[in-house]
């Protein structure tokens, strides 16, 4: 017999009500399809206010009466909830007598208890109490704010106490504790740690008196860590993103989480606070571009259940780079990467930004991070190359002043034919002189032709270990001795040569005498000047200094200065 419409049906438990004893094996009562409230109660203000969760369990019921096997059937929620601060979650229990209790347990089982805490709870602590005290060896690492711990008494016993609690603060001091040992009064310092909860204990838990061993006694109440692990299969419902086919093997949704504890706290970022190489970048452009590895800085988040979230905020020293930061984290076993842009801004998987000039990065991820996995911030620094070109002092620009060498001691060189080449960034760089006594190219300066003397000036910087290739043309330089007659009325004198000189060869040297008179000590001092466009060279001679005579005053004669 074929299955029909309503075959299978969802049946109530035998108690539908949030309370610990609700749940319990299957009832004849059916769930009305469609009907409003059939599973879920409307949500009071106060529920809406604090959170709450509420567990029921239903059962899928098959009413067709032959036996022919029935080969699979699956629930589905086909549809999440409208309001975003609402989440339905389904877990199966493979135990058709279970009540909310043990449903809660599973869930709970998510931070199974691990090994005991170093400290034990500090005297009797009772029902409704929203802190706990407790007691440690001095200088033992207190409770973690945000962690959850599991407080249990008579520990596999009948009449077993368990809750977990999660610790909101803690306030830790050292106290002075005496025992008395052998009849005599004896002093002990211990760590007394009082840790206020985010809510009331549940039963009353008896503790332990101080003791000088730290121990607590074998029949009081143990306080044990949790471990973060996976305890079952939860299945939900999310929206999807992004049109898909049937045939598609890979889907986008809005999120892949849900929220099974109700969390009534909420996340905000406070900067520029101060708790306790995959890029390159450019050092100059000019003369050559400069590129160097950024020195590399990371720092790790640990990610816990008292720090999970997607909001996080961080101080980087030394300062980032712009266009250096990396923040990478893992989301249900995927790596995901935030990067700055270089204007301050973070893209990637997630977004926030980051202050080059203090340092201050506040982002947030695109996804909730696992719990148990790290977020990695990597950034770089010019702590290791620095560019002060622009700082301080400046620095001439290198300058090179040689001879050419030639065969002949009066050679002097032909205008228009000097040619010099150099390296610089790979390339070779050419300068050349214009014939009339001023290089051009790839540098500045002048060249003496008479005396075959170079000043050159590269406006590139010459590479490590270059070498000028220098070409040229010489010619036989022409010495003549001339007597010129007296200056005229205006100081000039004409000059008469054998020869018509090549344009920018001449070179004129004369004599000069000079006889002076002057009181004693006096000295003499002549300079020669030579200007060109861009460069004077100078001469200045010193004559030698001689006592005057002792004959009584007169004429003082000095040497002749040439």
């Amino acid at each position: 017999m074929p299955l029909l419409a309503g075959d299978i049906r969802l049946a109530r438990s035998a108690n539908m009500a949030d309370v610990p004893e609700g749940g319990g094996p299957p009832s004849a009562q059916l769930l009305t399809s469609g009907r409003s409230n059939e599973i879920f109660p409307d949500i009071s203000e106060e529920t809406r206010t604090v959170g709450r969760v509420e567990i029921y369990q239903i059962f899928g019921l098959l009413r067709n009466t032959d036996r022919a096997a029935l080969l699979g059937s699956n629930v589905i929620l086909a549809q999440p909830p409208a309001d975003p601060n609402v989440s339905v979650t389904l877990l199966s229990l493979k135990d058709p007598f279970a009540t909310r209790a043990d449903i809660a347990r599973r869930i709970e089982a998510g931070m199974s208890p691990g090994t005991e805490w170093s400290g034990y709870l500090l005297e009797n602590h009772f029902v409704t109490m929203r802190s706990v005290t407790l007691l440690q060896r001095p200088g033992m690492k207190p409770p973690i704010i945000g962690r959850t711990y599991v407080l249990v008494y008579l520990e596999g016993q009948a009449g077993e106490r368990r809750q977990r609690i999660k610790v909101k603060s803690t306030a830790t001091e050292t106290r002075i504790f005496t025992e008395i040992v052998g009849n005599a009064l004896v002093d002990f310092e211990a760590q007394v740690t009082t840790c206020e909860l985010f809510d009331g204990l549940l039963y009353d838990f008896p503790g332990s008196p101080p003791s000088r061993t730290y121990a607590r006694q074998s029949t009081k109440t143990a306080l044990r860590e949790t471990v973060y692990s996976d305890t079952g299969m939860f299945y939900g419902a999310g929206r999807l993103t992004a049109a898909t086919e049937i045939a598609d093997s890979w889907i986008n949704v809005d999120s892949i989480t849900t929220q099974i504890v109700p969390n009534s706290r909420t996340e905000s970022a406070t900067v520029d606070q101060r708790p306790s190489a995959r890029q390159l970048i450019t050092l100059a452009t000019a003369p050559r571009k400069v590129e160097v590895g950024i020195t590399p800085h990371t720092k790790r988040v640990k990610i816990g259940e008292e720090n999970v979230g997607q909001i996080y905020v961080d101080q980087l020293r030394p300062l980032p780079e712009p266009n250096t930061l990396f923040i990478d984290y893992w989301s249900m076993g995927t790596r995901y990467t935030i990067t700055d842009d270089g204007t301050g801004r973070l893209v990637g998987a997630g977004g926030g930004a980051v202050s080059y000039l203090t340092g201050a990065v506040n982002y947030t991820l695109k996804f909730l991070p696992d719990i148990g996995s790290d977020i990695t911030l990597t950034h770089g620094t010019r702590l290791a190359y620095t560019d002060r070109s622009a700082q301080g002092a400046q620095v001439r620009a290198p300058e090179f002043a040689f001879m050419i060498e030639s065969e002949g001691e009066f050679d002097r060189l032909i205008p228009g034919s000097l040619n010099v080449k150099y390296p610089s960034g790979g390339v070779l760089r050419t300068v050349t002189d214009n014939g009339t006594g001023a290089l051009a190219g790839a540098a500045t300066g002048v060249v003496d032709y008479p005396s075959r003397s170079v000043l050159l000036r590269p406006t590139l910087m010459p590479d490590a270990g270059a070498e000028l290739q220098i070409e040229c043309e010489v010619d036989a330089l022409v010495t003549e001795n001339l007597a010129p007659g007296a200056p005229d009325a205006g100081g000039f004198i004409t000059l008469t040569l054998a020869q018509q000189p090549a344009a920018g060869t001449l070179a004129v040297s004369w004599v000069t005498a000079r006889n002076t008179s002057n009181t004693a000590g006096a000295k003499l001092t002549t300079t020669t000047a030579t200007k060109k466009t861009d460069v004077t060279y100078t001469i200045r001679s010193v004559p030698e200094y001689y006592e005057p005579s002792s004959n009584g005053g007169g004429v003082v004669n000095w040497p002749r200065s040439d």
